[in-house]
């Protein structure tokens, strides 16, 4: 679903970093599949360690995007990726993570809310079918109390 959702805005992103930070065309484009890719691996990482509560507060609209460690985690690794990999300077480079990185959670947790999703079906999401099962199976079940099982 976070594929989905990112590969709908990339378009108006894209001309959003370009018009606001002077990216060209492509640091743009690669700028949006960093930022997708760094959400993914946060969120993987956390569902996979029992921690989704976080997540789950910002999707739900119970806190900004600003307020969760594990946002925070992905726009901290995001910005050494723009730095690294784009090239562009770390300064640049933090005004653009934070940008970028709310604008995905906030369409993502409008997404989630407006279709009445549960924890389950946005894990399901994010990881797939067998990435589920591999998360619950190494603590994000025992946290929840056996609800998985």
């Amino acid at each position: 679903m976070l594929d989905n959702i990112i590969n709908n805005l990339k378009t108006q992103l894209t001309g959003e970093l370009q018009n606001k930070y002077n990216l060209d065309s492509g640091q743009a484009n690669r700028a949006v599949d960093l930022a997708k890719d760094n959400l993914k691996n946060e969120m993987t990482n956390r569902a996979s360690n029992g921690d989704f509560g976080g997540i789950m507060d910002v999707l739900k609209g119970h806190k900004g995007p600003t307020e969760s460690p594990a946002v925070g985690g992905a726009i901290n690794k995001y910005i050494g990726d723009l730095t690294t990999k784009l090239g562009i300077p770390e300064t640049m480079a933090k005004q653009i993570a934070p940008f970028v990185i709310t604008f995905i959670m906030n369409k993502f947790s409008s997404k989630v809310t407006g279709e009445g999703m549960g924890q389950t079906e946005i894990l399901g999401s994010l990881l797939g079918g067998g990435g589920v099962k591999d998360a619950i199976s190494k603590g994000i079940g025992n946290k929840l109390g056996g609800l998985f099982k």
